[in-house]
């Protein structure tokens, strides 16, 4: 046979081939940002899966909100906004009847409910501390792909993550000591919701700090309904609107009435906070 030599030949080099061959290491999960469509072989803990994100837009009325800026009331009242911060935990989302969650956990210590032991918990590690900045705040690791027709949030913190011991939380973790001073001790515990104020614009005014606590908000959620799309393989984009007008809207700064103006926030907040997409 003329052509055996080109046969073996052309066997030997289809061999060679093969024994050159090395499978490519990479992600093969589609539902993981970094996947990656031409790798052969999956690697060991190399996905990264998509976040749950809440894009945060603080503003006033129609102005974006600028810390220690005055602004001024429906009433005609200036009066200088400091600062405004609060917790967001136990975020859900709902999707043809079931809930969805996001699926990063935390060891933290607490105060047991009753004596002086303390005591190691897991909790799902969505907290989140609102402030100014950063603009774009991750909430957790969020897997649940598709539509989804509801998504609602708790204002502040539930019973249990009350109980936390902030000087033993992670380094950076929102439920740690902040320089602004969410906590008020084991028996107040966390602060919700902190409006720091100064009721006038004249030079030497000392501000006032509104503080609402679990006692003012012992479970105000935000919800938005309609349709939340999470696309495979991609972050997941929320949209959070505070507009502190609205949160402010009503009070008498004259009055001096810290007490009536956290009534009037609490009222308010309702329609000064909103979720889309």
């Amino acid at each position: 046979m003329k052509n055996l030599p080109q046969i073996f030949l052309s066997v030997y080099f289809l061999i060679s081939l093969t024994a050159c061959f090395e499978p490519q290491e990479g992600c093969t999960d589609i539902s993981a940002t970094n996947f990656d469509a031409s790798a052969d072989k999956n690697c060991d803990d190399c996905c990264v899966f998509p976040k749950l994100q809440l894009e945060i837009t603080q503003r006033y009325d129609t102005l974006t909100f600028l810390e220690n800026r005055p602004y001024e009331n429906s009433g005609g009242q200036w009066f200088i906004l400091k600062s405004v911060s609060f917790y967001l935990s136990d975020f859900q989302l709902f999707q043809n009847g079931d809930t969805a969650f996001v699926s990063d956990t935390v060891g933290l210590r607490t105060f047991a409910p009753t004596g002086s032991d303390t005591l190691r918990e897991i909790f799902t590690d969505d907290f989140v501390l609102v402030r100014r900045t950063p603009l774009i705040n991750e909430v957790g690791t969020f897997r649940n792909d598709g539509v989804f027709e509801k998504v609602r949030f708790r204002v502040g913190l539930d019973a249990d993550a009350q109980r936390v011991i902030p000087r033993l939380a992670p380094t950076g973790h929102p439920l740690r000591i902040q320089s602004d001073s969410l906590w008020h001790g084991r028996t107040a515990g966390f602060v919700f919701a902190q409006v720091i104020v100064a009721r006038d614009t004249f030079t030497g005014t000392k501000p006032d700090t509104l503080a609402l606590t679990q006692a003012d908000l012992p479970g105000f959620f935000v919800e938005g309904n309609g349709s939340f799309v999470h696309e495979t393989g991609y972050n997941f984009t929320l949209k959070l609107t505070a507009d502190h007008k609205k949160l402010l809207e009503g009070i008498d700064w004259t009055t001096g009435d810290i007490s009536a103006w956290k009534t009037r926030i609490i009222a308010n907040m309702s329609g000064a906070l909103s979720v889309s997409q």
